[in-house]
């Protein structure tokens, strides 16, 4: 299988005593390339520094929600979009389920971002937890259809996701989670959604699928996400490999030339 992690953050101490033998099995896994989102401005020039070592890892650089109060005025995301090697902005977006940052500071800086990923023609990367209202009327505002993005870790409804679909053309990436046993709504949605907007993700080091499910996540476990999405679908899951490493490239036009 040849599958695209299209969300990982890989800059952390989770990995700092073996990231070269975590990368090495995800080659071994058949994951050929990997998607390092940035939550801060820290994490975003580890994803550069990332890129440079690993010609297989591909940075996005951004501001999560959680970090937006610390986030100053962007003038620094702003200089590393200038780098060529990025691919996308973000993690950005709103989770009001911590609320680590006001919401109104988590808007504002989602709205930015929005905005430089547009001046650049760059694809975003969108957080959405318990914030999916305001997430739309902000993608209603300031997010033209025809522009490329992901709404990642995705774990709402068949409903919630064939309105984002519809109403703005991103992506939806399915994780771990959908490999839960009681995430019944995540399986139906899994199942029905078009898998020509769906993308493959880990969200390393967290939401690691089952068997693993509380330990670290790592890219190498992507199969198992990408088998019980074959398994809901009906596919084999080679043809889920396929299809879903088609759609990232979509989504990212710039994986091609990494």
């Amino acid at each position: 299988m040849n599958l695209i992690d299209t969300h990982a953050h890989l800059d952390g101490s989770e990995y700092a005593n073996d990231l070269t033998l975590v990368l090495e099995r995800a080659r071994a896994s058949g994951v050929g390339q990997i998607v390092a989102a940035g939550q801060d401005e820290a994490s975003s020039r580890a994803t550069l520094e990332l890129a440079s070592k690993h010609k297989h890892v591909a940075p996005a650089v951004g501001v999560h929600p959680h970090e937006a109060k610390s986030a100053g005025d962007l003038r620094w995301l702003e200089r590393l979009l200038g780098d060529s090697r990025v691919i996308a902005v973000g993690e950005m977006g709103l989770d009001y389920h911590y609320d680590h940052s006001p919401r109104d500071v988590q808007r504002a800086v989602f709205e930015r971002q929005l905005d430089l990923a547009g001046e650049r023609g760059l694809p975003v990367i969108i957080h959405c937890r318990e914030s999916e209202d305001d997430i739309v009327a902000i993608l209603q505002a300031r997010f033209a259809r025809g522009r490329l993005g992901v709404v990642h870790c995705f774990t709402g409804t068949y409903k919630g996701g064939k309105r984002l679909i519809d109403d703005f053309g991103v992506f939806l990436g399915i994780g771990g989670a959908v490999t839960f046993k009681n995430a019944k709504e995540l399986h139906d949605a899994a199942a029905r959604l078009p898998l020509d907007h769906l993308v493959l993700e880990t969200d390393c080091p967290f939401m690691s699928p089952v068997p693993y499910r509380g330990k670290r996540n790592e890219p190498a476990y992507l199969p198992l996400t990408c088998a019980r999405l074959a398994e809901l679908r009906g596919h084999a899951p080679e043809e889920i490999a396929s299809a879903t490493s088609a759609n990232a490239r979509r989504l990212f036009p710039k994986l091609g030339r990494t």
